[in-house]
C-alpha cells in the first residue's frame, strides 16, 4: 500500500493523459461530424475534461515547481520566528529592569553604604551552591572579605579576587559564620551552618544567644556589626522556629530568603559611610 501511494506521481500523470486523450478524441469527433446537435451534447463533458486537465496541471506545478505560495509561507514562517525571538529578548531585558530597579531601590535607601553591582557568572557544582563568582574585581574596589548582599539577605563574603572577578562564600558553606542580633530585642547571637529537612535546606541556624534571651518566630534578625565585616543592620532572615531545648545546640532556625541557584545579580559593600541603624 505504502509503495502506491510513493508512486501517486506516475499515477496522476498517468490519468491526465488518458484524459488528455479523450479530450482529443471528443474534440476531433466534434470536427468530423460538424453537427451542431452533437457539439452541443459533448459541450458538457468537453468542459469538464478542460477543468479536470486544469486541476491536474495545477498540481504538477505545485508539486513540481516552488510556488508563490509556498514561498510565501517560508517568508511567513521566517517572520514569525524572527518575532518569537524579539518578543523572548524584550521578556528577558523586562526581567532584567526589573532585578536591577529592585537593586537601585535598596541602593538608594542605604545611602551610608557604598556598593559596586556585579552579575553571577558561575557556581560551584554542589548541591548547596557554597560559592559563586561574580564579575567585579580589584579594578572596581573589591578586596577579600567584603560583604555581598542582596534586598533578600545576605549572600556571603568575598573570598578570592581577581582584576575582574570574585569569589564569594556564601551562607551555604558550613563553615561560614556571622554576627547578627533579633531586631526587636537587640540580642546578639552567631549565625551559620544549613538546617537540612529531607535534604532540602530549611534555613541557617542561630547559635550562642544569651540564655534568657526572648526570641520568637517571626522576630527579624540583621547583622549585629559585630567582627566587621558586615556592616550593622543588614536584613539576614526572619525566625522560622525556636529551640525551646537549647543548650548545646542551635537556638533557633532563620528563614534562607535568597534562592542561589537562581541568583543572578548582587552587591559588594565596598565601604561603609556610617553604621545603619
Amino acid at each position: 500500500m505504502r509503495k502506491l501511494w510513493n508512486a501517486r506521481p506516475m499515477w496522476i500523470a498517468l490519468v491526465a493523459i488518458i484524459l488528455l486523450i479523450v479530450l482529443a478524441a471528443f474534440s476531433a469527433s466534434g470536427r468530423n461530424t460538424g453537427d451542431g446537435l452533437f457539439r452541443t451534447a459533448l459541450s458538457p463533458v468537453a468542459g469538464f475534461l478542460h477543468s479536470v486537465q486544469k486541476e491536474v496541471g495545477d498540481f504538477f506545478v505545485r508539486v513540481f515547481t516552488p510556488s508563490e505560495v509556498q514561498e510565501e509561507n517560508e517568508r511567513l514562517r521566517e517572520a514569525v520566528l524572527l518575532q518569537q525571538q524579539q518578543l523572548a529578548l524584550l521578556d528577558e531585558t523586562e526581567k532584567e529592569n526589573a532585578r536591577l530597579t529592585e537593586l537601585l531601590s535598596y541602593v538608594e535607601t542605604n545611602p551610608n553604604l557604598n556598593f559596586v553591582t556585579a552579575s553571577v557568572i558561575g557556581r560551584d557544582s554542589n548541591p548547596y551552591i557554597d560559592t559563586i563568582t561574580l564579575n567585579a574585581g580589584s579594578r572596581s574596589g573589591v578586596t577579600e572579605k567584603m560583604a555581598v548582599i542582596t534586598p533578600h539577605g545576605v549572600v556571603g563574603r568575598v573570598s578570592e579576587v581577581g582584576p575582574n572577578w570574585c569569589r564569594v562564600k556564601t551562607m551555604c558553606d558550613e563553615k561560614m559564620r556571622i554576627s547578627v542580633m533579633v531586631q526587636r530585642t537587640r540580642d546578639e547571637g552567631m549565625l551559620g551552618g544549613l538546617h537540612l529537612e529531607n535534604g532540602e535546606i530549611v534555613g541557617t541556624m542561630l547559635y550562642y544567644l544569651p540564655g534568657k534571651a526572648d526570641i520568637r518566630v517571626g522576630d527579624t534578625i540583621r547583622t549585629s556589626g559585630i567582627g566587621g565585616f558586615f556592616p550593622k543592620g543588614l536584613y539576614v532572615g526572619t525566625v522560622l522556629s525556636v529551640n525551646d531545648a537549647g543548650r548545646g545546640t542551635y537556638d533557633a532556625i532563620v528563614s534562607m530568603d535568597i534562592d542561589f541557584l537562581h541568583l543572578e545579580e548582587a552587591l559588594i559593600v565596598i565601604g561603609v559611610d556610617e553604621a545603619i541603624k
